[in-house]
């Protein structure tokens, strides 16, 4: 699905390219506050991350009575690739109240349920061993401590479960590294790999903001 960037988009992404690497930028791009950053970041997430998430939802292979559940919703551009391959629950975790209102205003579905949880504790709405698919798309650079997340994670998961994490970790390496804490993929593998089966494929999609590593995780 292409969508066309206005000119003002395109001012947009060369204010982007000046101010990415600050610390308020980054803090947009984890959650949306701001008045004019958490525009830009909103903007840029929405033309940037179009082809990574059809692709990494592709490599889900969502069935139709599987439950699935999305860390870091954001603007819902994912969970409507979700929807698509209408599997029978979705789970839409987003700490951002900003985007959170996006999602109820977008998705009334009672097939969805949209959570303010931080994803280290699901425990609340989902019990152990209840998700068939799992995805974070762009969020493991904010999960810390990760083990946490990962043990959440582990402890969700059915055994035949699968989970994608979608990283574009060469662009993320630019941000501010006191909120962009997991941005080098050789340091978070072992982390992974204590914790899941791990194999990672490097996706390149044609241009530089579709480039990404699909790292897939299952139960050993």
């Amino acid at each position: 699905t292409k969508m066309k960037r206005s000119l003002f988009d395109h001012s947009l992404s060369f204010v982007f390219r000046h101010i990415k690497d600050t610390e308020i930028m980054a803090q947009n791009m984890r959650s949306p506050k701001h008045f004019i950053f958490g525009y830009i970041a909103k903007r840029i997430m929405l033309f940037g991350n179009q082809k990574v998430i059809e692709d990494s939802v592709a490599r889900l292979g969502i069935s139709n009575d599987d439950v699935v559940i999305e860390i870091g919703s954001g603007n819902g551009q994912a969970l409507l690739e979700i929807e698509k391959k209408k599997p029978s629950k979705i789970y839409a975790v987003e700490i951002s109240e900003d985007f959170r209102k996006d999602l109820f205003s977008r998705f009334n579905s009672a097939k969805i349920t949209i959570t303010g949880n931080d994803a280290a504790n699901l425990a609340s709405i989902v019990s152990d061993k209840s998700i068939d698919k799992a995805i974070l798309i762009n969020v493991i650079y904010f999960l810390d401590p990760l083990d946490t997340y990962l043990e959440e994670l582990k402890r969700v998961l059915k055994t035949s479960g699968v989970i994608i994490i979608a990283g574009k970790f060469g662009l993320a390496q630019g941000f501010d590294p006191k909120i962009f804490k997991n941005t080098d993929i050789q340091k978070i593998m072992p982390a992974l790999e204590k914790h899941f089966a791990v194999t990672s494929t490097y996706v390149d999609l044609g241009d530089e903001s579709s480039r990404y590593h699909a790292i897939k995780l299952t139960r050993k």
